[in-house]
């Protein structure tokens, strides 16, 4: 069971980073005379936890969150995402907070994107399943990605399928994470 305190402090972190940077974001092409086009995807993740190194028999299946908010045309099909998730299973709980470049194109009606992503990956492992004794690692997370999105509306996609490959380094010992994501993104800006 997450802890309530840690996820309304993480919810109200990420609400401030969200706020933070949409506002940096957007005066970006101010010569370009239009409002840049900002997207913001929220949806369900799963995340195939490398386990195997804490000492584990067999990988974690982790379900959770994962959310980002991009620029996606900030130069022709170049792009910047910030990139956040949430994974919970028994014993663990794992974060990721990453940012990085995202190149975005249109392709027989869908749009598909790849990216490379660096940042921080946050680890708890719980001991008997109590939250305050355990092992808690922050460390480097990089990431290398894509999916595939389908246009609902102008404003409104699904995200089919998003894959990313997460390599973290914490707890002492490197993970090697596959995570998969699904669901909607919200169009703001543009022409």
């Amino acid at each position: 069971m997450p802890n309530i305190r840690l996820l309304s402090r993480f919810s109200k972190n990420i609400f401030k980073l969200v706020i933070s940077l949409a506002p940096a974001l957007s005066c970006l092409p101010a010569s370009a005379q239009h409002a840049p086009e900002l997207e913001l995807f929220g949806g369900y993740s799963y995340l195939r936890f490398d386990s195997k190194p804490l000492g584990y028999p067999s990988n974690s299946n982790l379900n959770g969150w994962n959310g980002s908010l991009t620029a996606p045309h900030l130069y022709r099909e170049l792009g910047l995402v910030v990139d956040v998730s949430g994974h919970y299973g028994s014993g663990f709980r794992e974060y990721n907070f990453m940012v990085g470049p995202q190149v975005t194109t249109d392709f027989r009606g869908y749009t598909v994107f790849g990216r490379f992503l660096y940042g921080r990956a946050r680890d708890r492992v719980e001991i008997n399943g109590q939250s305050p004794v355990g092992l808690s690692s922050l460390g480097r997370a990089i990431a290398v990605g894509g999916g595939v999105e389908k246009s609902l509306s102008a404003k409104l996609s699904y995200r089919i399928v998003q894959v990313d490959y997460i390599n973290a380094s914490t707890l002492g010992q490197t993970q090697g994470n596959i995570r998969v994501s699904t669901g909607f993104v919200f169009r703001f800006g543009g022409k």
